[in-house]
């Protein structure tokens, strides 16, 4: 949805007005002074002008050299005009200084006009008209003046806003890398492009990018290192016991040993690197109630229907991973499923000892609930976390209304 606010936000739009501002406040002064120191001056010669003319050939009028006067003055003068085909004078700025000028004669002189004439006649007996053509006046390079103006401002913002984009272009490519690489998706070195200062950030960004890789590759293939080569002692171990007559000690092995695949296992699964999955369309209604079927513990709440495409296989990981940890502390879980603007909301809920730990703390890998939690590896919140930011979704813990913690998983779909 289009929101003004993050528009008129933006970096291209803010410069942009940086150089459009300067251009039309530049025009408009231009414009001002035009109008104060030329054509406004002009109007008011001109004005002056054609009351000095009319007011010689009203001293003439009862001779019979006035409309020879006039012809050399280019003044047409007539008694016999129909002002109903007239209007008033459509320039408010020649009507006020000619109003201004006629005063001087009797301020019973109008001004009026049709299509060719300024028609100017004494507004108390209307028996003489004085016709001035428009031309004396009137000027196309005034609406030139104001075309050009305006065509100025316009090409000049619009070569700004183009260039000013090409620029901004390689930020707002770093902008995409950055929010990928920042929820754990594999992302390519950003080709410097741009100005000089733009291209440094960005080969520094590529550099940083490579450091952070290198450091996780490393990380991943030592975790992974050793994870694998304690799998073989391990089954070594398991078989051994077989030939132990101790039942107590057998059985005490035995768990211990499945509990090292287990937290090996996570292990593994903290470092696996996870690739983008295709999108799958699925029933919200039928995925919540097959997770449901694994957990005797469960009670779903609320359980829309919609059909929406994700990546099935990494949420269902997710979601399992949070129901797992709630099933190992709690009698009761709870899920409510709901969808709404575009949004899948999925709440669960249990009833079992919570923790005191921060938000950011649960999702740190290796931190474990609490005392009396103290159990796996810490790692299981950190990769439902990881999942979820996959998917462009947010994860949040608070306080259950049943006692125990209260995990939301809000997904964009």
């Amino acid at each position: 949805m289009f929101k003004w606010s993050n528009f008129s936000e933006s970096l291209l739009v803010r410069s942009v007005y940086l150089i459009t501002i300067p251009i039309v406040l530049v025009q408009i002064i231009g414009i001002v002074i035009f109008f104060e120191l030329h054509w406004d001056l002009v109007l008011k010669r001109s004005a002056q002008s054609i009351s000095n003319e009319i007011k010689i050939l009203e001293m003439q009028k009862d001779l019979p050299s006035r409309d020879n006067y006039a012809n050399t003055l280019q003044i047409i003068t007539t008694n016999n005009l129909d002002l109903s085909e007239t209007k008033e004078v459509s320039n408010w700025i020649f009507k006020k200084r000619m109003k201004n000028s006629l005063e001087q004669i009797s301020l019973d002189f109008k001004v009026l006009q049709n299509e060719n004439y300024f028609i100017f006649f004494n507004n108390k007996n209307k028996d003489y008209f004085y016709l001035v053509p428009k031309k004396r006046v009137e000027t196309k390079t005034v609406g030139g003046f104001f075309l050009w103006t305006i065509a100025i401002s316009i090409i000049l913002s619009l070569i700004s806003y183009l260039f000013i984009k090409k620029q901004i272009q390689p930020l707002k490519r770093l902008g995409i890398i950055t929010r990928s690489f920042g929820r754990g998706i594999e992302t390519p070195n950003l080709k410097p492009t741009g100005s000089s200062e733009v291209r440094g950030l960005i080969k520094d960004f590529n550099n940083m990018h490579n450091n952070i890789n290198s450091t996780l590759d490393n990380q991943r293939n030592m975790l992974a290192g050793i994870s694998h080569d304690l799998k073989t002692p391990l089954t070594r171990i398991n078989l051994m016991i077989e030939e132990i007559n101790n039942k107590t000690l057998k059985n005490s092995i035995a768990q211990n040993i499945s509990e090292m695949n287990v937290m090996l296992n996570h292990y593994l699964d903290f470092i696996k690197n996870e690739k983008n999955e295709n999108l799958d369309e699925i029933d919200t209604s039928n995925f919540i109630s097959n997770i449901a079927k694994n957990y005797a513990k469960l009670e779903v709440l609320n359980n829309n229907s919609n059909q929406i495409l994700i990546r099935k296989n990494q949420i269902t990981r997710a979601i399992m991973n949070i129901l797992d940890n709630a099933d190992k502390f709690a009698e009761k879980i709870f899920i409510s499923s709901n969808i709404s603007n575009n949004t899948w909301k999925i709440e669960i809920e249990d009833n079992g000892p919570g923790t005191n730990l921060s938000q950011e703390q649960l999702i740190r890998p290796f931190v474990k609930g609490s005392d009396q939690l103290n159990q796996g590896t810490g790692l299981g919140l950190s990769i439902v976390q990881k999942l979820i930011k996959l998917n462009n979704g947010e994860l949040n813990f608070k306080k259950s209304s049943h006692g125990g913690l209260k995990v939301t998983v809000i997904l964009q779909i």
